[in-house]
């Protein structure tokens, strides 16, 4: 499929990044036992999913923008018809394999795991273990708040117009920010949603996505910044910040990553010829990336962190290295390719029914 004129090499890059954090982060005792310096190392895998939020909020407004300087409006139908194209058939592939392993004692499913995962709220349900919550779907939280992210960002975009987007989007991520502050302390929602449901519900962690989009928005003033700095390395000095935050587990922790990772995936854009830049857009590390929405959708299926929730019968042994990763990378590779490619071409089609746009009167500062 031919690149769109706005493709970022680099993102795919991350992508890769993201989803190889991910895989340690649920494998790691698999990978390397309980008590080897690797699990440990492992476990701030987690990020991965840190820095998928930002490239998502980074990306989507980016390309909201581009067609409004383009064409003079956002349409709103025609985003909505490419995003459902490009992530719903991979999505309930995924969970219709899920749920046909359930029905042949594979795994084990609960009713209200499926529901919330097919209605997208899945991180307002339990998570964790079986007992706790349903291991296999538990993964699907990140999905649920990136799709609710899709559906309402570009309603506010066209809500505030570009010209004072970055403003109002500043301040909804600040209003974010304190209100996740004021319920952990107070516990307010805890009451009605699992406590462990904190930092994966729209209304705590969707700032995340909302400082990629700041990045968007502000990338040509940003641009302008970097132009005039003398040092072609602007990644270093920001990964070093966040690794220090990270040792030292900072009080604000998921706020650091907020926005220390967009700053970090915006040099890269920005300084694709550095060390890290040329790293990321390595074919393999690229084709990884391209592969990443795919692999992220199954991996839970392969990697259980407990004897207790294990498939049942020959299942088991594609969750044991290093059968897990070559079954990861197979369904995978069936997803991208026979589910996801194809529907992305369609939505992409120059012959698809006209669609009706948002015509606001305005134009983008800067863009």
């Amino acid at each position: 499929m031919d690149r769109p004129t706005s493709y970022l090499p680099t993102l795919d890059g991350w992508r890769a990044v993201a989803v190889i954090g991910v895989i340690l982060y649920h494998g790691r005792f698999g990978f390397f036992g309980f008590s080897s310096i690797l699990t440990r190392l492992s476990a701030h895998g987690n990020i991965g999913v840190d820095i998928f939020f930002p490239i998502s909020g980074f990306l989507v407004c980016r390309l909201l923008l581009q067609e409004h300087a383009r064409v003079g409006s956002i349409r709103l139908s025609r985003f909505y018809w490419r995003r459902c194209l490009r992530i719903l058939p991979p999505y309930y592939g995924a969970l219709a394999g899920f749920c046909a392993l359930a029905m042949l004692g594979v795994i084990h499913l609960k009713h209200w795991e499926i529901a919330s995962s097919l209605l997208f709220a899945r991180n307002y349900m339990p998570l964790g273990m079986d007992q706790q919550g349903g291991f296999y779907t538990a993964h699907f939280w990140s999905l649920a708040l990136e799709w609710q992210f899709y559906l309402t960002f570009p309603l506010l975009l066209v809500a505030t117009k570009p010209k004072r987007a970055g403003k109002w989007v500043f301040l909804l991520a600040l209003a974010i920010l304190s209100w996740r502050a004021f319920d952990a302390h107070f516990q307010l929602l805890p009451r009605v949603f699992p406590p462990a449901n904190l930092l994966v519900r729209s209304d705590t962690r969707m700032d995340a996505l909302l400082w990629g989009c700041l990045a968007a928005i502000y990338l040509p003033a940003i641009k302008r910044v970097v132009e005039r700095i003398n040092f072609s390395q602007l990644w270093l000095p920001i990964m070093m910040l966040l690794l220090i935050t990270e040792a030292l587990h900072v009080p604000g922790l998921y706020f650091c990553r907020s926005i220390l990772l967009p700053a970090l995936v915006v040099s890269t854009v920005l300084q694709p010829a550095s060390w890290l830049g040329r790293v990321l857009e390595w074919r393999l590390v690229a084709w990884i990336g391209t592969l990443s929405y795919s692999i992220y959708l199954w991996q839970e299926l392969f990697l259980p962190q407990v004897d207790g929730i294990r498939a049942h019968g020959g299942f088991r042994h594609l969750q044991q290295w290093p059968w897990n990763i070559v079954a990861i990378l197979v369904v995978a590779c069936i997803s991208r390719y026979l589910l996801e490619l194809p529907m992305t071409r369609l939505s992409h089609r120059p012959s698809a029914p006209p669609l009706p746009s948002v015509q606001p009167q305005y134009s983008v500062a800067g863009h």
